[in-house]
């Protein structure tokens, strides 16, 4: 019986791909770079935003950006994005629902996502306003997915055991994260990852929408 459904963030929970976007574009312009496309977005993210940072300074998913010219990159991404969270970021359809909905069973909620902490708390707060239990984004003691140590913490704020818990997701990384732990995935196919790229990495149950997601876990 699950008593824990953990959610990705970026892509699972939120569409956040526009504001990351703009984000990204006001440090490629202040750093003297050429911008990227909300499709380059798409692809480049799920790593945490260092990651996202090299890639969009090379404009390439496959890079060897130096890390002090990522770093620069971070910063000035960090300055823009914290004033601008939320302006063209949406919840995916029924998701609030779907949470209203397991909240009222019984099950605990958390977020752990590779987006840095504050960013995460903020629009979390804002879409989702006390509905979650927990949410972790990358910090200094919750490192990034598939590290499994934000997953625990959130075993232990929740009281619950790994093998009680799913960990909903649209990357490769939440997938991971689960099997790592001891948890069971569950991959969404709204977002930013294909099935295909879902399946090598070893998914096997996958939500077309909110609803999907309540009967497998219900299942389970």
């Amino acid at each position: 019986m699950i008593k824990l459904c953990v959610f990705d963030l970026d892509g699972t929970l939120l569409d956040t791909v526009p504001d990351l976007t703009a984000a990204m574009n006001s440090a490629m312009d202040r750093t003297g770079h050429n911008g990227i496309t909300t499709d380059q977005t798409r692809q480049y993210i799920g790593n945490g935003i260092k990651m996202y940072a090299k890639r969009a300074v090379s404009g390439s998913y496959e890079t060897d950006t130096p890390d002090d010219e990522a770093d620069i990159a971070v910063k000035y991404f960090k300055e823009y994005y914290s004033q601008h969270l939320i302006g063209g970021t949406a919840p995916y359809p029924g998701m609030k629902e779907l949470l209203l909905r397991l909240k009222a069973d019984g099950i605990r909620l958390a977020v752990l996502s590779n987006k840095y902490d504050a960013a995460a708390k903020h629009i979390i707060d804002h879409f989702f306003p006390g509905i979650f239990d927990c949410i972790y984004g990358e910090s200094e003691i919750c490192k990034r997915k598939p590290d499994i140590s934000g997953f625990m913490l959130i075993c232990k704020d929740t009281d619950c055991t790994p093998e009680e818990a799913v960990m909903i997701g649209d990357a490769p990384t939440d997938v991971n994260v689960a099997k790592n732990a001891g948890a069971t995935p569950v991959s969404v196919l709204w977002g930013y990852r294909s099935r295909e790229v879902l399946t090598e990495n070893g998914a096997k149950l996958f939500a077309e929408t909110a609803d999907e997601i309540y009967n497998i876990i219900k299942a389970l």
